[in-house]
């Protein structure tokens, strides 16, 4: 059975070690250690950093990708299906949130680009000139990504 020290697993994954050391922090990605205290990882983790790596695709948070694990360590793909159908279900209903947000906020941002276009007034900014709405717009879009786990607030794009 080959091993890796984490210079080989990140070379032969792609995945960075900065980031092979955080997902070992999480608990995602077990190591063995030398006598000297190298991380050693064995053939199985490049599979494992596969199913992560698809998993964080899907936009999965690090404690869902966690749990998943243990069907998926377990080797009986319908009990890892089992799992990911409804977290898969709840990200497409995010998805449709988020869409409906931004169709949401470029209706509005073209109303003012609209506002904007017509002649500006004598006086100040004021209501109906298209830099102050001459009604509110409701409830205003503050973030337009979904929150975050500090757990996944990880630098690096590769995680």
């Amino acid at each position: 059975m080959s091993t890796y020290q984490i210079s080989e697993l990140a070379r032969r994954s792609g995945v960075p070690a900065s980031t092979l050391r955080f997902y070992e922090q999480a608990g995602l990605l077990p190591a063995a250690r030398t006598g000297s205290g190298y991380r050693v990882y064995g053939e199985e983790a490049v599979a494992r950093l596969e199913f992560i790596g698809a998993a964080k695709h899907l936009g999965l948070p690090l404690e869902e990708i966690r749990q998943l694990l243990g069907a998926w360590e377990a080797g009986v793909c319908a009990e890892v299906r089992e799992g990911l159908r409804p977290l898969v279900a709840e990200r497409i209903a995010e998805a449709e949130r988020r869409i409906a947000e931004l169709t949401a906020f470029a209706a509005h941002l073209a109303t003012v680009h609209e506002e904007l276009a017509g002649p500006a007034p004598e006086t100040s900014c004021g209501p109906g000139c298209g830099c102050v709405p001459a009604e509110p717009p409701g409830p205003v879009l503050m973030e337009l990504t979904g929150p975050r786990l500090a757990s996944d607030s990880v630098s690096g794009a590769a995680r």
